[in-house]
């Protein structure tokens, strides 16, 4: 039995209410992870992942479990799995009971439970966006966008290669697409949220994500880092992430080492220095049917260099070997966060 893969199927909304939290309407609960006035912490159930707009706190239901409880990954998985995971078999004593039966969810909470499936409505609204901000002249936020991602250490060429854009004016974008489109429809994409308001207010510089050459989903990001609490991207309300880059690995080699990586800029600086690679987009979004895409290739996992990227690189061995992978793993040297910034200062300073 995989120990992960069952874990992962243990409804979060449940173990949330179970934890003693209530879920409040569109199925938002108290952040426990800092201190809020109004519920921000988002339960998304046809993705079983949440995220905080309050903190920028995201994962899945181990994550979650994890945090609550501040302890590892890996003691929260098998935590959860014997109490969750009926052919679960612990060696040792029980874990402590954090668990409180409680009542049954409302119904009410749970308008959008149903499973998500792809719709092209949303890859024409998703292109729109894009033509329309690429179609309008340069702004302030432009510049600064354009100037950061040169500082990243990206050339012209990869951001065209990888349609990179920038909402150059928020408020222009999002009258464009609802003179185009229905409100309902531009919510179900995901890219307004139930205030019917275009999601990526702070987060101008936009990372679009294909599949099979069709525009599927969008990631913002904020340029430079945050000066608030702001997460430093954003991601689709409701809609599942995919691979980024994945169309690459129909062009690579059978038995090339191909690599995975957190962040599409790790990815796209891997692609840029000539390596393939495809990027999860957050190490905590991984889909384990992703892995057989990877049958033909050896697959080297390069994360953040921090704890939390480390504790992944572990539990995603378990997966892809399972599958009959092979894997292996790299980091940066010591004092560089990420692969972006090993390699763009490496070439500042050749």
């Amino acid at each position: 039995m995989n120990i992960l893969e069952e874990v992962r199927k243990v409804d979060l909304l449940r173990v949330v209410q179970d934890l003693g939290f209530d879920i409040h309407q569109h199925r938002k609960i108290f952040c426990p992870f800092h201190e809020e006035k109004t519920p921000s912490l988002v339960l998304y159930p046809q993705t079983n992942t949440y995220y905080c707009f309050g903190c920028g706190k995201r994962g899945d239901v181990v994550h979650f479990y994890a945090a609550f409880t501040r302890q590892e990954y890996k003691l929260a998985m098998h935590e959860l799995a014997y109490h969750y995971v009926p052919a679960y078999l612990r060696k040792g004593p029980p874990p402590p009971n954090r668990i409180t039966a409680r009542a049954e969810i409302p119904a009410d909470f749970l308008p959008d439970t149903k499973v998500y499936t792809y719709q092209p409505l949303h890859t024409e609204i998703y292109e729109a966006l894009k033509t329309y901000c690429e179609s309008q002249p340069e702004t302030s936020i432009s510049q600064e966008a354009n100037e950061y991602l040169r500082q990243r250490g990206f050339s012209d060429y990869t951001l065209r290669r990888f349609g990179i854009f920038v909402i150059k004016d928020y408020h222009s974008a999002s009258y464009f697409l609802r003179s185009q489109f229905a409100t309902a429809d531009l919510r179900d994409s995901g890219l307004y949220n139930e205030k019917d308001n275009l999601i990526f207010y702070k987060h101008a510089i936009i990372i679009p994500y294909y599949q099979n050459e069709k525009l599927v989903y969008l990631q913002g990001r904020v340029i430079g880092r945050p000066e608030d609490k702001t997460p430093r991207y954003q991601f689709l309300n409701g809609v599942p992430i995919s691979l980024f880059n994945g169309d690459m690995l129909r062009k690579v080699r059978t038995g090339r080492t191909v690599y995975l990586t957190e962040g599409a800029f790790d990815c796209m600086t891997l692609v840029q220095q000539g390596h393939p690679a495809v990027s999860l987009g957050s190490v905590t979004l991984f889909k384990k049917e992703w892995a057989k895409l990877f049958q033909r290739f050896e697959i080297c996992f390069w994360f953040d260099n921090d704890p939390a990227g480390q504790h992944a690189v572990k539990a995603y061995r378990d997966i892809f070997e399972g599958a009959g992978l092979s894997t292996y793993s790299r980091t940066v040297k010591d004092g560089f966060k990420d692969i972006n910034e090993y390699f763009t200062r490496r070439d500042q300073e050749e």
